[in-house]
C-alpha cells in the first residue's frame, strides 16, 4: 500500500509541475503576442530595409530617410571630356507617395493566437516594395538645358593673305553635337533600371561634324593661276575713283568650290554713299555722266584674269559699243542689275582674288592651285567678223550760237561684230581651239552742234531713246573724233603691268588692228568650257571678302 500511495503521490507532483508550467509558458506567449502589436513583424521589409521590431513611427522615419537618400543620388552625364552632374530628384525622380508603413504594421496581425505561436517563421515574413516615378519630360529639359552647352560647331579653315602672295590656313575645328533624344534615353534607362547603386553614370550621345574644308584643303590655295591688267592713267579723277572703289570691294574675295561670282554683289550699289562719283559712261548710243562710270573696266579686268585661270563663264556681255582698255570680244560690260558678269569656282580648292589700282594700272590675280602641266598653254585670240561704219554726223543746231560755231560732242564709233577664241597647245603645237564668245558693237555716228542764230533751219534729232546706261566707256574727250577699229592689245604677263592702249586718232579713218598675241600662261590644264549657267547665289554663306 505505502509503495501505491508514493506512486500516485509522485503522479500527481509531476502533474502540478506540468501544468504550472503550461500555464507560465501561455503567459509568457499571451504576453510576448500583446508586446508584437505594437511593433513590425520580425522578418518585414520596406524597399529592401528591414523594418521587424520597429514601430510605425520608427518604421516610418527609417524609410523615409530611405527615400531621400535614393532620390539624392548623384548622376553623372560624360561629354566627351566633359562631366555634368546632377540628381536623381533634379530629374524628376520621386517616390510615388506610398511608403507602405501601413501595411508593413499589419502584417500577421490578423493571424489567430495558435497562428502566431505554431506558424512556421517564414509565412510571416513580409517584404513590401517602393514604387517611384520619373519625370521624363524633366529629363529631357535638363539634357537641353545643361548638357547642350558643350556643343561646338564645326569650323572651317580661313584663308589669309599676307604678302607677296603668300597665304596662311588657319586652324579648323570639329564639330560636336550632343543628340538630345537619344542621351534622354540613355539616362532614363540607367534610372529606371539601378535603384541600389549609390550612383549612377551615364555617357551621352554626341555626333561630330567634320569641318568642310579644313586646314589641309584651304592650305593648297597657294598658287596664281590667272591675272591681267588694264589702265587707267588718262582717267578722270572721278572715274579712276570708281575703279578704285570696285577694286577694293573685290579685292580679298574667297570663293569657296561650287560657289558663283556675281561682280554686281560684290562691289555693291553704286551710288555716293558706296562712295562712287559721276563719271563718263554709255546710254542710249551716248557718252554721259552717271554714278559710277568706269566700273565695267574693273569687270573687264577680272574677265580676263579669269579666263587665264581657266575657270568657269556663268554670265558675259559686251557693251553696247567698243571700249578702249581691251580688244573686242574681250571685255565684260555690268549695266543696272540685269547685266552682270558672273564666274563659278570649278576647281576644287577656294581661290583668292586679289585686286589693286594704283598709279594708273588695274591688276588682278586670281590664286589657286595649279594643276595645269607644264607644256600645255593657251591664248586668246579675237576674230573680227564684220565692220559697221558709223554713217553721217548727227548734226544739231543751236540758233542761240554763231553760225561760225561747230563743236564735235560725241565722236563716232566704228561698229563690229567678233568672236573670241581660245587656243590651246601642247609642246608648242596646236591642239585645240574652242569659241568662248560672240559679240556684237554698235556703230554710232559722230554728233556735232553747230550755231544758227538768226536761222530758221530745225535741227537733227540726236540720241536714240530708250536704252539703258553702261557704267563704262572709252574716256570722252572734249572734241573726239571718229574711233578708231580697237587695238587688241598684248596681254600681259602676269607680273607685268601693261602698255596703255592708245587713244583713237583725231583726223584718221578706222583701222583694222592685227589679232592680238596672248601671253601664254604657264601650269595649264584642259577645262571644258560650260554652257549652261549653274544656280547663282552670288556670294553665298561660303564667299568671304577680307580686308588685308
Amino acid at each position: 500500500m505505502g509503495g501505491k500511495n508514493k506512486l500516485l503521490a509522485g503522479i500527481f507532483i509531476i502533474g502540478c509541475i506540468v501544468i504550472i508550467g503550461v500555464a507560465a509558458t501561455i503567459n509568457i506567449l499571451s504576453k510576448a503576442s500583446t508586446a508584437d502589436d505594437n511593433v513590425m513583424y520580425q522578418g518585414v521589409q520596406i524597399g529592401g530595409v528591414d523594418v521587424g521590431g520597429m514601430t510605425k513611427e520608427e518604421a516610418a522615419e527609417t524609410i523615409n530617410k530611405h527615400i531621400e537618400d535614393m532620390v539624392n543620388r548623384p548622376v553623372k552625364i560624360v561629354i566627351n571630356d566633359n562631366t555634368v552632374e546632377t540628381t536623381f530628384a533634379e530629374l524628376g525622380f520621386a517616390n510615388d507617395g506610398n511608403t507602405h508603413i501601413d501595411e508593413a504594421f499589419k502584417a500577421g496581425k490578423s493571424d489567430s493566437f495558435m497562428e502566431r505561436i505554431f506558424a512556421p517563421v517564414s509565412k510571416k515574413d513580409k517584404e513590401y516594395n517602393l514604387s517611384f516615378t520619373l519625370d521624363k519630360d524633366a529629363v529631357q529639359k535638363f539634357v537641353e538645358e545643361k548638357c547642350t552647352v558643350f556643343n561646338v560647331s564645326a569650323k572651317n579653315s580661313r584663308l589669309k593673305y599676307r604678302k607677296n602672295g603668300k597665304f596662311k590656313a588657319t586652324k579648323d575645328r570639329t564639330g560636336l553635337k550632343l543628340q538630345v533624344s537619344e542621351t534622354t534615353g540613355r539616362i532614363i534607362e540607367a534610372i529606371e533600371g539601378n535603384l541600389t547603386d549609390e550612383s549612377v553614370e551615364v555617357e551621352a550621345v554626341v555626333q561630330t561634324t567634320e569641318p568642310k574644308y579644313t586646314r589641309e584643303v584651304i592650305s593648297r590655295c597657294k598658287d596664281m593661276i590667272g591675272s591681267y591688267s588694264t589702265t587707267f592713267s588718262t582717267s578722270t579723277a572721278a572715274r579712276a575713283n570708281n575703279v578704285q572703289i570696285a577694286a577694293k570691294y573685290i579685292n580679298g574675295t574667297i570663293l569657296y568650290p561650287g560657289k558663283v561670282f556675281s561682280t554686281i554683289k560684290v562691289i555693291k550699289d553704286r551710288t555716293e554713299e558706296n562712295g562712287y562719283q559721276s563719271a563718263p559712261e554709255y546710254s542710249s548710243g551716248k557718252v554721259v555722266d552717271g554714278i559710277g562710270g568706269g566700273v565695267c573696266q574693273v569687270s573687264t579686268t577680272l574677265y580676263n584674269a579669269v579666263l587665264n585661270a581657266e575657270l568657269e563663264v556663268v554670265e558675259r556681255s559686251p557693251h553696247s559699243m567698243v571700249v578702249g582698255y581691251v580688244a573686242v570680244s574681250r571685255d565684260a560690260a555690268i549695266s543696272g542689275t540685269y547685266k552682270d558678269f558672273k564666274f563659278k569656282n570649278n576647281t576644287d580648292v577656294p581661290i583668292y582674288i586679289w585686286a589693286d589700282a594704283s598709279g594708273g594700272t588695274l591688276t588682278f590675280r586670281i590664286y589657286g592651285e595649279e594643276t595645269r602641266p607644264k607644256n600645255r598653254k593657251i591664248e586668246f585670240e579675237p576674230e573680227i567678223l564684220e565692220t559697221i561704219q558709223p554713217g553721217a554726223d548727227i548734226i544739231t543746231e543751236d540758233k542761240s550760237l554763231p553760225s561760225s560755231y561747230r563743236s564735235v560732242t560725241q565722236s563716232a564709233h566704228v561698229g563690229y561684230r567678233a568672236k573670241l577664241w581660245k587656243v590651246i597647245y601642247i609642246d608648242g603645237k596646236e591642239k585645240e581651239r574652242k569659241e568662248l564668245n560672240t559679240s556684237t558693237y554698235n556703230a554710232e555716228p559722230q554728233y556735232v552742234t553747230v550755231g544758227n542764230q538768226g536761222g530758221s533751219q530745225t535741227a537733227e534729232p540726236s540720241g536714240k531713246p530708250g536704252a539703258s546706261k553702261e557704267t563704262d566707256n572709252p574716256e570722252a574727250t572734249k572734241k573726239p573724233q571718229a574711233t578708231k577699229k580697237p587695238e587688241a592689245t598684248k596681254k600681259p604677263e602676269v607680273t607685268k603691268k601693261p602698255v596703255a592702249t592708245k587713244k583713237p586718232e583725231v583726223t584718221k579713218k578706222p583701222e583694222a588692228t592685227k589679232k592680238p598675241e596672248a601671253t601664254r600662261k604657264p601650269e595649264v590644264t584642259e577645262k571644258p568650257e560650260v554652257t549652261e549657267t549653274p544656280e547663282d547665289t552670288g556670294l553665298s554663306e561660303e564667299t568671304d571678302n577680307l580686308e588685308e
